[in-house]
């Protein structure tokens, strides 16, 4: 089937190459409309590919070279769908067009999840919608001021006028500490002019882009859609790259742990390969393998503690292998264990989970998919001794997003940014 060809092998291979020779680390959002683009042309591609060859062989067209007509129809086909998908976007994104086309949006409250949610839908150009306008919950009152640019349309019992007034299509309710009956009775409103009806919800701080809403003996229940890689599929894909990315990293990177161990033993004799406890998946613990970086007994007096800028505890080839990931390359061993993955959050020690889980939100959510050599948070310069909050934040943004593409972005970009690297 169409819709089960791995189109990140050529559409996401095209955004991927793109992306390194930038050399910019994008937003996720950037990279998936980006993925969408090519997804749609591969596919549009298969399609018409099927159609062309199919009236081929059904008129018996003479003198057609199968290799090179296949060749010829593929090139063909992305060319000119390109060349129409490019003037069907200019054509659409024409003020006049787009305007007309446009979902009209009020917003009734303000507050900072909808300065987001309007961010984003100025920033995506395939999502016609546009916030008008706002009123304030009842009670005449907002979560935070809105915008000067952005019209107060009026008070909250005039919104059945507003809507009239301004042709609204729908309307988001962004905060769910409006009184029950008057949601209740917002849907009503909305049902019965067919307009639509949207809410921000606030008890899922994480992992809330998969809310669906289920249905138990008639009774609808708001709950946490399966993450992507709770799918069996996704999890066998991910760990095939894994076993063939680790085999490869292994051979790969065994001279050079051999040369930078010998320069540790050099400069501070004892053992190379450094063991110390993390956790990975549902909290297993496990042994990671790291080249020392560090003198002999760091910790002794200090306990667990991160390791910071100019830390006098490092030598001085540690300070360079930090810079460029070269003291983690043992973890290849870890990720053919199954221990860990190649790109997954990165995993923490036991004694500091026990402390950050209560004093960072969501600390424990990233801790649902097994921890990674490198990740989302990583490539964007989120390691070592910073922002923990954002970290967390960038993590749970890879797992509800995860793609093989994404995987393979994360992995090269890695190569390429070594920002905040200490």
């Amino acid at each position: 089937m169409v819709s089960q060809i791995p189109f990140w092998s050529v559409g996401g291979g095209a955004v991927f190459v793109w992306l390194m020779i930038t050399g910019k680390t994008y937003e996720v959002a950037t990279i998936y409309r980006m993925q969408r683009l090519f997804k749609n042309l591969i596919r549009s591609t298969i399609l018409w590919s099927v159609v062309v060859w199919a009236c081929i062989g059904l008129f018996q067209i003479a003198h057609f070279t199968p290799r090179l007509g296949v060749v010829y129809c593929a090139v063909a086909l992305v060319l000119t769908l390109t060349l129409w998908r490019l003037v069907a976007f200019v054509f659409l994104m024409q003020p006049r067009l787009r305007e007309a086309a446009s979902s009209r949006v009020i917003m009734v409250g303000w507050n900072a999840k909808a300065a987001h949610l309007r961010l984003s839908m100025r920033r995506d150009l395939a999502q016609l919608s546009e916030i008008i306008g706002c009123v304030p919950l009842p009670g005449g009152r907002f979560a935070s001021k809105p915008p000067p640019e952005l019209a107060v349309l009026g008070d909250y019992s005039s919104l059945p006028a507003l809507v009239a007034s301004c042709g609204a299509n729908s309307i988001i309710l962004s905060e769910v500490s409006c009184p029950a009956r008057e949601i209740q009775n917002l849907i009503k409103f909305c049902q019965r002019e067919m307009i639509g009806f949207q809410m921000v919800p606030e008890y899922f701080p994480a992992l809330n882009s998969g809310l669906q809403i289920q249905a138990l003996s008639g009774v609808p229940l708001l709950s946490v859609s399966q993450l992507p890689l709770d799918r069996t599929l996704n999890r066998v894909l991910k760990r095939v790259v894994d076993i063939v990315g680790g085999l490869v990293g292994v051979c790969l990177s065994a001279p050079i742990i051999g040369f930078f161990g010998a320069l540790v033993y050099f400069e501070s004799p004892g053992p190379i390969i450094f063991r110390q406890r993390r956790t990975s998946r549902s909290g297993q613990v496990f042994q990671i393998y790291k080249i020392r970086s560090m003198r002999m007994n760091a910790e002794a007096q200090s306990g667990a503690v991160w390791c910071k800028r100019e830390d006098p505890r490092r030598l001085r080839i540690g300070t360079f292998m930090r810079k460029y990931n070269l003291d983690e390359l043992p973890q290849f061993w870890n990720v053919l264990k199954g221990d860990m993955s190649l790109v997954g959050p990165r995993p923490e020690r036991p004694e500091l989970i026990e402390k950050f889980k209560d004093e960072i939100p969501n600390y424990n959510a990233r801790h649902e998919v097994r921890t990674g050599l490198t990740g989302w948070a990583q490539i964007h310069g989120l390691r070592g001794d910073t922002d923990l909050g954002k970290r967390v934040e960038a993590d749970l943004y890879y797992m509800e997003n995860w793609s093989l593409f994404l995987d393979l972005y994360c992995l090269f970009a890695t190569i390429f940014n070594n920002k905040n690297a200490h």
